[in-house]
């Protein structure tokens, strides 16, 4: 990989965005690993957390390395201060108004121009500020990697407003948005479970689970702010994807994907064909199998047996009506729902892991291979 600036020739004047939009635990950082397999476009992961979690809490990069330290992440950051005069401390700070302040999301909505939301007296920099700091850093990603479409799993829907409002009213970025749903139920059942922290696997704190009615609420109040930001963009730049679909199905997932952003599919396809295990590349935050050693695509049916009865009730009585607009149904087909089998292989499509396992977990590896499926 190149971490010199050099403006390729492919390289767009805007930079390319397709940003994942949605609740957690929807598959999101699988989607953004497979995306990158293809030599246009780069994987980045959460870039909301870029600053904190690469700069203020120095967390690891997928490829092992703390983003701080890591060459292309390093180089991406010396040439966006240099570029855009940014100043980390105050993008954190604009970026946590913009990205968590419901009062900021009500003026992105209701606003007529970007130029009119507020982000209050007592912040440096405004709006404005924080969408072209925010381009600066999706141009110098492009122009470290010599990728012409960054991949930013970021999710929050206020982060989707903004980059709406910078492609349509400041024609900063071209952006094409991914709404990524799961089922609820399977959301459920991945937020019930519980994590320690343990950095080396992904999880940098501890992480509690959550009781199925809560995993509800949220999941309808997610998505329902998520629809109506991919309504406010244009209709040939914003799509729907349930994550179910391209477990079970991926190839015409992948040709829907090619299409919608503009690329050739050749290089997705000959992953899906060859079964080669996918390299993690440079993911700066998201969930934890960007870090696990094996991960595998297989339809998602885990909550299917492992929710009790009274609690895939309770989550449909709550989120059923949301669930049926995304085309899911309450009674399961043939025990997988009604998706199709990934492939032929019973053991689905193999995720590269890390590079960087220490010599003991080598060893520990060798007598005993680690294997995640690619459910959240």
């Amino acid at each position: 990989m190149s971490t010199q600036p050099h403006q390729s020739s492919r390289i767009p004047q805007r930079p390319r965005v397709v940003f994942v939009m949605g609740a957690g635990r929807s598959g999101s950082t699988v989607l953004d690993l497979f995306l990158g397999q293809h030599p246009l476009v780069q994987s980045a992961g959460e870039l909301c957390n870029f600053v904190h979690d690469g700069w203020i809490e120095r967390r690891l990069c997928s490829c092992g390395q703390r983003i701080s330290e890591c060459e292309l992440w390093s180089r991406v950051t010396e040439i966006w201060k240099k570029r855009s005069q940014v100043d980390l401390e105050t993008y954190e700070e604009l970026r946590c108004r913009v990205e968590h302040r419901r009062s900021v999301l009500w003026q992105m909505f209701s606003r007529p121009s970007p130029e009119q939301v507020h982000l209050g007296k007592d912040v440096r920099g405004n709006f404005l500020t924080y969408a072209q700091w925010t381009a600066g850093l999706y141009q110098a990603i492009c122009e470290v990697t010599e990728k012409s479409v960054i991949v930013d799993s970021s999710k929050n829907a206020a982060r989707g407003l903004a980059l709406v409002l910078m492609a349509e009213r400041l024609d900063l970025i071209e952006l094409h948005l991914v709404h990524l749903v799961r089922d609820v139920r399977g959301f459920a059942w991945s937020a019930k479970k519980s994590f320690p922290a343990d950095e080396r696997a992904g999880i940098p704190q501890d992480i509690q689970g959550l009781p199925a009615w809560r995993s509800a609420v949220a999941w309808v109040f997610v998505n329902g702010i998520a629809d109506f930001v991919r309504r406010r963009h244009e209709t040939s730049r914003s799509l729907v994807l349930r994550y179910e679909d391209f477990v079970s199905a991926p190839a015409p997932v992948v040709l829907q994907l090619a299409g919608f952003i503009a690329i050739p599919p050749g290089p997705w396809m000959e992953v899906l064909r060859s079964e080669k295990p996918l390299e993690p590349g440079h993911i700066v935050a998201g969930n934890r199998l960007r870090m696990q050693r094996h991960i595998r695509l297989r339809p998602d049916v885990e909550w299917q047996s492992k929710l009790s009865f009274a609690e895939k009730m309770l989550i449909w009585l709550l989120a059923g009506w949301k669930a049926r607009s995304y085309g899911y149904r309450y009674r399961p087909v043939s025990g997988l729902d009604h998706f199709a089998p990934v492939m032929s292989s019973a053991s689905g499509h193999p995720l590269a892991g890390p590079h960087f396992l220490l010599s003991r977990d080598q060893q520990s590896t060798e007598s005993s291979p680690v294997s995640e499926s690619a459910q959240p």
